[in-house]
């Protein structure tokens, strides 16, 4: 369209009837009464609406400082050029899963302006917007939203089981979107309705091992048969004879340690374990094969060029393997002498570059050790890590929306905020939470209880909770109980699901010492 000078405020609509956008565009001096009978909204249609106001001039050099993707869903972009203009409401570029830069690029793709060009003859606008939908029915009532979707409080409602109710919802979406062979989606876009061709044996096995745990909670043969066929399938479609007596899961990128010990892991968890019984042996054969002294383990069965990636993800695997292999009495790992040697080579490294993500799996594998050996050094690297873990939860200062992750902006090696991280980082303070009150640690009891509950309202607010969340997705069923890669990204990935499964499933039965 022409570029014009906009009012101080102006709204952007869209019309949905069942999530599709029927039309859409901005119109003024609209009140939100008023607006539903503007724009021709018909009885049982929904709007999505933004009320836009503050608009600012933004120079192209500055574009990466205002644009950047934290602020997605609550700063709208307007672009001219040429003549032309495009603006981009917050809730249009969430629903479309838009990135700012891409909004930008497909804009001015057909022109390809040079940056001297758009320095002179184009301009960019930043503006804030208050987010609404307004349901059409016989007495329209609006529900605000916070960066398109409704804002779960600091702390819980008297009678709000968070994590019952984040479990439920995510076993309802594994039900939902479990195939007939087995298999759950890896990656999910819900604004196309697509899956993503990506994929990861390690993720789909967690969901796996998540699943059957949610089955024994319940008591539910419906979670308990799926579980089961999900294993069937995860194993069919990669588990492999590697010679020597030893299996491997494997991909296309080669051979991992942690693949063999998470798949182990759901079998030695699932009461189907009798059907998968020669894949456990040889799984447990893989692992043990991977076994380094100077290392603790050895990451990759194969390419050889890989191995030592992921260290710090996969040592704590194999060692919560055979941990929960010798707690259940098999004969599958090597003696708790050599578990703790292992544990103490991996302290050592730990200390030597100390990462977040060793955190949660060997928290949990050192919680395991101790409720067998009582040795206090399990215990106290336990505490010692989470410890040191916790100042990486952003509360203060953030978004309302965005408090509760964990994400350290001064170390981004350490990755971006992530669902899955979330997840997995409470896996471990479940574990730890529980050890403090064994232990009867009072101040670790107060921290680590607060963090968990932080942890709770982000993995909450990222959760396909209701309709309101899902105005703007058709396939509902595909994504309603699943979490979000981000506030700012609706991308669902099945490690996010399976991370939060767990650290739910530990919080509503903790460890029982």
């Amino acid at each position: 369209m022409k570029a014009k000078q906009l009012p101080a405020e102006t709204t952007w609509f869209c019309v949905r009837r069942d999530a599709a956008a029927k039309h859409y565009g901005w119109i003024d001096n609209a009140s939100l009464v008023d607006l539903p009978t503007h724009v021709d909204a018909q009885r049982g249609d929904v709007l999505e609406v933004c009320i836009c106001d503050n608009f600012r001039p933004v120079s192209p050099d500055r574009f990466p400082q205002v644009f950047y993707e934290r602020a997605r869903g609550l700063v709208g972009m307007e672009i001219s050029f040429r003549g032309e203009t495009a603006r981009f409401s917050p809730t249009r570029m969430l629903s479309a899963n838009l990135r700012f830069k891409r909004a930008r690029d497909k804009f001015l793709g057909k022109s390809e302006p040079k940056a001297d060009d758009f320095a002179s003859e184009g301009s960019l606008r930043a503006f804030s917007a208050r987010q609404f939908l307004l349901p059409v029915n016989d007495k329209t009532e609006k529900v605000e939203l916070y960066r398109g979707a409704t804002l779960i409080a600091a702390t819980p409602a008297p009678g709000e089981n968070r994590a019952a109710d984040l479990a439920d919802g995510i076993g309802q979406w594994m039900i939902c979107n479990l195939s007939r062979e087995g298999a759950l989606p890896y990656k999910y876009w819900p604004s196309r309705g697509e899956e993503s061709p990506a994929d990861n044996a390690i993720r789909r096995f967690l969901a796996t091992l998540s699943l059957t745990r949610l089955a024994k909670l319940r008591r539910s043969n419906e979670l308990r048969d799926a579980a089961r066929l999900n294993l069937r399938f995860n194993l069919k479609r990669y588990f492999q004879d590697i010679g020597g007596g030893r299996g491997a899961i494997v991909e296309s990128t080669g051979a991992k340690l942690g693949a063999a010990a998470v798949a182990a892991l759901a079998i030695l968890e699932t009461p189907a374990s009798a059907e998968f019984q020669t894949e456990l042996a040889m799984l447990a054969a893989g692992v043990n094969s991977l076994w380094d002294k100077e290392l603790g383990f050895r990451t990759f069965f194969f390419p050889p060029e890989r191995d030592g990636d992921n260290w710090n993800f996969y040592s704590g695997e194999a060692l919560l393997f055979w941990a929960e292999a010798k707690r259940r009495k098999t004969n599958l790992a090597p003696s708790l002498e050599r578990c703790a040697e292992v544990f103490s080579r991996c302290r050592e490294r730990h200390y030597q570059a100390r990462n977040p993500a060793f955190v949660p799996w060997h928290t949990q594998a050192c919680v395991s050790l101790f409720k067998q050996t009582g040795r206090r050094e399990f215990a106290d690297f336990v505490f010692e890590i989470n410890d040191w873990l916790l100042p990486m939860q952003q509360w203060d200062g953030l978004e309302p929306d965005l408090r509760g992750r964990f994400y350290n902006p001064q170390r981004p090696e350490y990755g971006p905020p992530h669902a899955a991280s979330t997840g997995a980082y409470l896996e471990g303070l479940a574990d730890a939470l529980a050890l403090a009150r064994t232990l009867r640690s009072s101040a670790r009891i107060t921290t680590y209880e607060r963090a968990v509950e932080r942890g709770l309202r982000s993995l909450r607010q990222l959760q396909f909770r209701d309709l309101n969340d899902m105005f703007y997705i058709s396939k509902k069923q595909r994504v309603m109980g699943a979490l979000r890669t981000e506030a700012y990204n609706n991308a669902i990935r099945i490690d996010s699901a399976a991370h939060a499964l767990a650290a739910a499933i530990k919080l509503l039965r903790p460890e029982n010492f």
